[in-house]
């Protein structure tokens, strides 16, 4: 085990985990169709808020439209009551036609260390990297300081805490990053702020596979049921495995190595190692791995606790 893991593995108790909307998108169909320009400056008249990001969806001649995306950040997407009645206000002046529903949301767990320790913080943003078990494709984590992508399905690559995990694409259904967060909105964060963070983001066919449909479902969302994205696994020791069989010991080391199999370029590379039983069917994940219990229950009580 290295350094970062064995930091992280001594040091999990000192951090506070809390479970937040990072952004959640509201579909909205007005009765009369209008620019998007106009809804965002009554949404900035109404919340006090400068910049919205707002979609226009199927735009007709005159680049008027009846059906709007809108993202909602902070307070509002945390606070189902202030965003309940930000949409009044707004469907006071565009008359909604249908109820809004949620067209998007990004789901983040944060790790906060209680005495704010940047060594501790990204020790267990390693562990968190280096143990994440996502159905996703294209692994990879990108360097923010020269915004280069490196492709961790490549064996011999190796994952860096100062870099952030991504797993999946952007127009994917489910998509993961695993960063640890020093800064907000390109400002740097204090470093009372700063945290190791995992968001999942759910889009299209995912929003009503895991529960989401009608805005006003949010209120009484039971968000521990996301806890089943928010996976963990580490590898089981060679030693643990092979039981004493000084063969199978040396069997195992080697198809590890071979196809570079560790949580150093992540668990996906488990995927071609330990896949079949003995009686050669397809396992669901590889005999290699085992739950990581501790970072998986402290993320559903996080999100048991998350509340809008």
């Amino acid at each position: 085990m290295n350094n970062y893991q064995q930091t992280a593995d001594s040091a999990l108790k000192q951090f506070r985990a809390t479970a937040v909307i990072d952004w959640l998108d509201v579909e909205i169909r007005t009765e009369h169709p209008t620019q998007h320009q106009h809804i965002r400056k009554a949404l900035k008249e109404i919340t006090g808020v400068n910049r919205w990001w707002v979609e226009a969806i199927d735009i007709q001649s005159g680049d008027v439209t009846d059906t709007f995306r809108i993202r909602f950040h902070d307070k509002l997407a945390n606070n189902y009551q202030q965003l309940r009645a930000a949409l009044h206000a707004l469907a006071r002046r565009f008359t909604f036609a249908a109820e809004p529903a949620i067209a998007g949301i990004e789901v983040s767990c944060d790790f906060w260390h209680r005495q704010s320790s940047v060594e501790a913080t990204r020790a267990l943003t390693y562990r968190l990297q280096t143990s994440l078990f996502a159905p996703g494709t294209n692994h990879r984590q990108y360097n923010g300081n020269n915004r280069s992508n490196q492709f961790l399905d490549k064996p011999g690559n190796r994952i860096n805490p100062e870099y952030n995990l991504r797993i999946g694409n952007e127009d994917d259904a489910i998509s993961w990053q695993c960063y640890h967060k020093r800064t907000d909105k390109k400002q740097p964060l204090p470093l009372r702020q700063q945290r190791a963070r995992i968001e999942v983001t759910l889009q299209g066919d995912a929003l009503q596979q895991h529960g989401f449909g009608l805005l006003s479902g949010l209120q009484h969302f039971p968000f521990e049921t996301l806890a089943s994205l928010f996976t963990f696994r580490r590898p089981i020791a060679t030693a643990q495995m092979a039981k004493g069989d000084l063969f199978r010991l040396i069997s195992i080391n080697w198809i590890r190595s071979y196809r570079d199999a560790t949580a150093e370029r992540g668990i996906h590379s488990f995927s071609t190692v330990g896949q079949r039983d003995k009686k050669g069917r397809t396992r669901a994940e590889s005999s290699h791995l085992t739950a990581d219990k501790e970072l998986s229950n402290r993320v559903r009580a996080a999100l048991r606790n998350l509340h809008p």
